[in-house]
């Protein structure tokens, strides 16, 4: 499936990281903004402090001096900036009426008046609270002007203005400095930040490529990790062990299906052929009762194929945590036993017991039966007439501890590692005869591995064999 680029992981992750960046960018332009213009605010509302009390200074100090005189000089003194002045004397009996308004004529009193309650609150501040507003009047300046309301003596109101064209001219340069380089860095980091997202998933890309050229008849390719340590470097092991895991698996299945075939095949032959050589001509009574005595003991060795498989099918899909029970291997064991009592007298076998008192462990009663059915079927099935089997059950070093041994034909140390395996036959040639297909130890093998257990195999030929198997002790 080709990825079409709008829908790429890479784009979405570049498009995030722009995003976020845009986000970054516009909060701290905003911080910066406010900031600047705060700290400029602040430093006007000095100034203003400054020309009023310099106003209220040269009028104090200098006797003769009128208040118009003292605002035309302070006029002079600050005419760099827009400056507006005036004096507010208010009424001394009714403090919310104005009695006179003194200004120089640079200052527009109709333009720059205020409500007159508003500087009878101002007549009751102190050095601590004095009142500062914007007022805002196009006659006056485009821009607002910032204003302060000082208390003098009289009761007095000065009122000192100066417009913020300055510091609005400077705002707006900071707005267009920092668009413009917000959207430069913008640019330069979304270049960067595709480049290195293109970088950092390169690998992913190999991983799609690879596992495109993967199949089921070659699992042999692999990803180099390049011993990377972050989170795509995991991704690339996981992929690599799973693939790792998966060609296996496929080896086991193809190796299963060609061991199932080669087995049912034999016995599908086998009855074909003597059916076969049956139909050719009139046969005897016995010849036909013959047949069908082969043909019963080829179905029945299909059917316990068969099976097997399934038990080994169900043992698959099983869960260890399902097996909780309390079981007794001694009562199992005996169970077992008396069970195939028959066949091994028949043999002229003898089966001696060594049980302890204590056989309880935690699983599955019917599985563990089957466990140990397996295991004596082998020692009877490849221990000569005469022989004797042992079983045996005991607590040590705090497992319970569960053992089969016969004096046997044994087994090759070259094929023990396989026994387990399905459909493993150390000596074909006698499967036929001992009627074994290979099965059995691999379910026993499944059965001791749900049940946490260990299992130990010691062999010497024309020795015997022992299975000793360890069940943890709960």
């Amino acid at each position: 499936m080709k990825i079409k680029r709008f829908h790429s992981l890479s784009f979405k992750l570049t498009l995030w990281y722009i995003l976020i960046l845009f986000v970054i960018i516009t909060l701290a332009g905003f911080l910066l903004y406010q900031g600047y213009k705060e700290r400029m605010i602040n430093d006007l509302d000095k100034l203003l402090l400054e020309i009023a009390d310099k106003t209220h200074e040269t009028w104090w100090r200098k006797r003769g001096v009128t208040w118009l005189e003292a605002m035309q000089s302070i006029e002079e003194r600050y005419s760099s900036y827009p400056l507006f002045i005036q004096l507010i004397e208010l009424q001394r009996e009714n403090r919310t009426q104005i009695k006179e308004i003194i200004n120089p004529p640079n200052t527009p009193k109709d333009y720059f008046l205020l409500n007159p309650p508003l500087y009878a609150r101002a007549d009751k501040t102190d050095i601590n609270n004095l009142i500062y507003l914007n007022i805002e009047n196009q006659q006056l300046s485009p821009y607002p002007v910032r204003t302060l309301l000082f208390p003098v003596r009289g009761p007095r109101i000065l009122q000192v203005g100066i417009s913020t064209v300055e510091i609005q001219e400077a705002l707006n340069a900071l707005i267009l400095v920092m668009v413009g380089a917000g959207l430069l860095l913008l640019v330069l980091a979304s270049a960067g930040g595709s480049i290195i997202i293109r970088k950092a998933l390169h690998p992913v890309t190999e991983v799609i490529t690879t596992a495109k050229k993967i199949t089921a008849d070659d699992l042999s390719l692999r990803i180099e990790s390049k011993e990377r340590a972050d989170e795509i470097g995991a991704l690339v092991e996981t992929f690599n062990e799973m693939i790792a895991r998966l060609e296996r698996s496929v080896k086991k299945i193809k190796q299963f299906s060609g061991d199932v075939s080669h087995e049912l095949r034999t016995p599908l032959t086998i009855i074909r052929g003597e059916i076969e050589v049956l139909l050719r001509k009139e046969r005897k009574k016995e010849d036909y009762i013959q047949t069908l005595q082969s043909v019963l003991e080829e179905a029945a060795r299909m059917e316990k194929i068969i099976n097997d498989l399934l038990l080994l099918s169900r043992l698959e899909a099983m869960d260890p945590a399902q097996f909780k029970q309390k079981v007794d291997l001694v009562t199992i064991a005996s169970r077992a036993i008396a069970q195939r009592k028959e066949l091994a007298t028949r043999k002229a076998l003898r089966i001696i017991t060594a049980f302890s008192d204590n056989g309880l462990i935690k699983g599955h009663p019917e599985l563990l039966e089957r466990l140990v059915l397996n295991l004596l079927d082998n020692a009877i099935r490849y221990t000569p007439k005469g022989g004797k089997i042992t079983l045996g059950v005991k607590e040590q070093n705090k497992k319970i501890e569960f053992y089969i041994a016969d004096n046997g034909l044994g087994i090759e140390a070259k094929h023990i590692p396989f026994i387990f395996d399905r459909f493993y036959v150390a000596d074909p040639s006698r499967s036929k005869e001992t009627g074994g297909v290979g099965l059995g130890l691999a379910i026993v093998k499944w059965i001791v591995d749900l049940h946490g257990a260990e299992i130990k195999v010691e062999s010497k030929v024309d020795q015997g064999t022992q299975f000793t198997i360890y069940f943890p002790l709960d």
